[in-house]
């Protein structure tokens, strides 16, 4: 198991919920989020877009260096 005390365990938990957060105000704003133009809502996915790549390569980087693979616990 991964020791509790290592910062980029702590940076990818706090990414998650970011991104949690950040689902959970485009659900409850989804009505304005429908009313902007194109280039505002290009800028939105391209934001969540560099979200997610930063929790996907922070994945990497927990499973390559500390050998850590949170998807296996769902198994």
């Amino acid at each position: 198991m991964i020791p509790v005390f290592i910062p980029s365990f702590y940076a990818h938990i706090l990414n998650a919920v970011f991104l949690l957060l950040a689902a959970i105000a485009i659900a409850m704003n989804f009505s304005k989020l429908r009313k902007l133009d194109a280039y505002a809502v290009v800028k939105l996915f391209l934001m969540a877009s560099i979200a997610v790549g930063v929790h996907g390569l922070s994945h990497q980087g927990l499973e390559r260096n500390y050998d850590y693979n949170p998807l296996i616990s769902l198994n």
